[in-house]
């Protein structure tokens, strides 16, 4: 018997409440049966959800708002982002499949988009889709690219989907509504928490899980005073510090840790627009500092890695330029009897003992650290005092406001309602401002106030001496080597940032 091929396709938004993934497994199993009693081959099988910081799989919401999309042709429309949907469609469309497997109707489409083009590609093709019914029997949702009857039918069951999924978004969306400030979601907390016992639903809390809080606020600490993530998260590593699944940190889920709002002791207000209100539960970080270090972890500035390799471990590597081109050195070239050096992976005009540069470097920022002008002129500013709640408060008006006023656009003349947003758009820029200087600023030199220079220095790890170095030098320059190619400090240029010594 010739077997025909087959796509499985899941997608399952109640993974959320599923530690180990059996709903995957379970549900992967029933559909290979099916295939097995179809005498159908299984070609792959698409899995549709959402992915943590670490990319693996988690809840994804059947109810999520369609993103609009500009076609070709200019015209806007509003689709949800599926992209294993997709890729679905586009083999049956190319005869690379024959039969879609489904756990069930719903779980194919919820809008109509979805839903026609998948029914296209049945049709270009003549695929067929197919699920198991209450009894685990075939029920055929298109045959061979589909009846007009089984069309006219898959049709009404992807717009009953639509209407439902609509309904069910609205009473969430009102539900958060209600208790927003009152009452955790529901699902699992996030790091650094854990759901007080006996607070029924709409009344959930918080406590704080200190060990794992501990953790949150050092990263933080760190981050604010120019650490990496990725060596953070390679310090968790080391020190075999678990995730709340157990599974290794990586920069990624380490942001995603520290970015969520109830960290801060903040929950959104229950209207989607991203505005915050206090929360029930208390916070492990200041909100004004966890506000700071959001805007660090998003600044589209930026270079960021996600990944779990290693951070540069030398001193000055990939911030000391070339002397002769200019561009970064990093350390490498170790082997063959010679040991690391800074090189140029891109140009080869440098090479110079690694070990040798560090200490010339080191050098040189014990002697600032140790003259008492630096540490002054890198002291932060006191922290002023301002109304950081009641600005906040403002703006969460000032965007109502302006949302109103752009509904009424038409009720207004063009210059008038110009002129209006401008004002709206000046006094939300001066909160702003204000906001930026309204905490304190981590202090860049803290552990050089307490105790001598050399003494702090030895007890930073790698991270915080590279990010002391780059608080105090404008740029570590390296020359090549001169006559003899013996190691020369003085080709090791470093230049001071502006105004750190009084004239």
């Amino acid at each position: 018997m010739t077997l025909r091929e087959a796509i499985i396709y899941l997608r399952l938004s109640d993974f959320r409440e599923d530690d180990d993934g059996d709903t995957w497994v379970q549900r992967e199993a029933e559909l290979r049966a099916l295939a097995d009693e179809l005498h159908l081959h299984v070609l792959r099988v698409a899995i549709e959800n959402d992915r943590d910081g670490d990319g693996k799989a988690k809840g994804a919401s059947a109810y999520k708002t369609p993103i609009k999309v500009q076609t070709s042709t200019g015209l806007i429309e509003f689709r949800t982002d599926r992209p294993e949907f997709q890729s679905v469609a586009l083999d049956l469309q190319r005869g690379k499949a024959s039969v879609l497997i489904v756990s069930d109707a719903s779980r194919i489409a919820r809008n109509e988009y979805d839903g026609l083009n998948l029914i296209n590609a049945c049709q270009v093709s003549r695929a067929s889709v197919v699920c198991p019914d209450d009894d685990g029997a075939a029920r055929w949702i298109l045959t061979n690219g589909g009846t007009p009857t089984e069309i006219d039918n898959f049709k009404d069951r992807i717009a009953d989907a639509r209407r439902f999924s609509a309904d069910i978004a609205a009473k969430v969306r009102k539900g958060r509504r209600r208790w927003a400030g009152k009452s955790y979601g529901g699902g699992r907390p996030g790091y650094g928490f854990e759901v007080v016992d006996g607070t029924e639903e709409h009344k959930r809390n918080l406590a704080i899980v200190e060990r794992e809080a501990a953790e949150l606020r050092w990263a933080a600490d760190l981050l604010l005073r120019g650490v990496s993530l990725k060596w953070c998260a390679q310090d968790l590593r080391e020190r075999a510090v678990p995730t709340r699944t157990g599974a290794k940190w990586s920069a990624g889920s380490l942001r995603d840790a520290l970015l969520k709002p109830s960290v801060a002791g903040l929950i959104g207000d229950g209207r989607g627009r991203g505005n915050l209100v206090e929360a029930p539960w208390p916070h492990i970080i200041e909100p004004e500092t966890w506000y700071r270090l959001r805007d660090h972890l998003t600044d589209p500035s930026r270079r960021t890695n996600a990944g779990r390799s290693n951070a540069p471990k030398w001193l000055v590597s990939v911030f000391a330029t070339c002397g002769v081109c200019g561009k970064p050195l990093r350390v490498g070239g170790a082997g063959r009897g010679r040991g690391p050096a800074y090189v140029g992976a891109e140009c080869g005009h440098v090479r110079r003992d690694a070990a040798k540069v560090d200490h010339v470097v080191t050098e040189a920022v014990l002697y600032l650290l140790e003259r008492p002008e630096v540490l002054d002129r890198l002291r932060p500013p006191a922290r002023p005092g301002v109304d950081v709640a009641g600005l906040r408060a403002e703006l969460r008006k000032l965007d109502d406001r302006r949302r109103q006023y752009e509904a009424m656009a038409a009720d207004f003349d063009a210059r008038e309602m110009a002129g209006i947003l401008a004002g709206i758009k000046r006094r939300e820029r001066a909160i702003g401002e204000e906001l930026a200087t309204s905490a304190a600023a981590p202090d860049p030199l803290a552990e050089f106030r307490a105790a001598p220079a050399r003494v702090a220095w030895e007890a930073l790890p790698a991270p915080r001496r590279r990010a002391v170095v780059q608080a105090l030098l404008a740029e570590v320059v390296i020359l090549p080597a001169g006559r003899g190619n013996r190691f020369d400090p003085t080709r090791v240029q470093m230049r001071e940032r502006e105004g750190l010594r009084a004239p």
